[in-house]
């Protein structure tokens, strides 16, 4: 796929943001069917003191707002980490059309590891999950954060 807009490096941009706050740097974008950017977080956990304030969280609830719809179903959303269950569960009930994710989380993910949420799905809504997105990038934030904080 040739986007005009590298919506991976959006994503990463967040996360950077993420980590200039002392949070885990993740970041996540949501575009709409023509390619447009409509909404943008990165993870605010330490800032607002609450562990559900993920950037894929925040994302949706920023595209649900804006849009004032209660699905995204003609929406896509980047971030740069696999999702843990709790966003993969928000990116299912909201309905998004594809998810694409830059590193795998072998720890917390619920894509490609642990519970593997979209392929154990018995829903007639699918969604469609590419990964690999920067994740060299996205796994280097990661260590040098958490080599940062210990």
């Amino acid at each position: 796929m040739v986007y005009q807009i590298d919506y991976m490096e959006l994503a990463i941009n967040e996360a950077l943001k993420a980590k200039e706050k002392q949070e885990v740097p993740v970041g996540a974008i949501i575009v709409d069917k023509n390619g447009n950017v409509i909404a943008k977080a990165h993870n605010l956990v330490e800032t607002r003191n609450d562990s559900t304030s993920h950037a894929e969280k925040l994302v949706i609830e920023k595209a649900l707002k804006i849009t004032g719809a209660r699905y995204l179903n003609n929406y896509d959303i980047w971030v740069t980490l696999e999702p843990c269950i709790m966003c993969a569960s928000i990116i299912k009930q909201t309905r998004i059309r594809r998810l694409y994710y830059g590193a795998e989380d072998k720890k917390s993910g619920a894509i490609d590891n642990g519970v593997r949420l979209f392929s154990n799905c018995k829903s007639k809504v699918k969604l469609e999950v590419y990964s690999g997105f920067y994740a060299n990038k996205s796994e280097e934030l990661m260590k040098e954060f958490f080599k940062e904080i210990r």
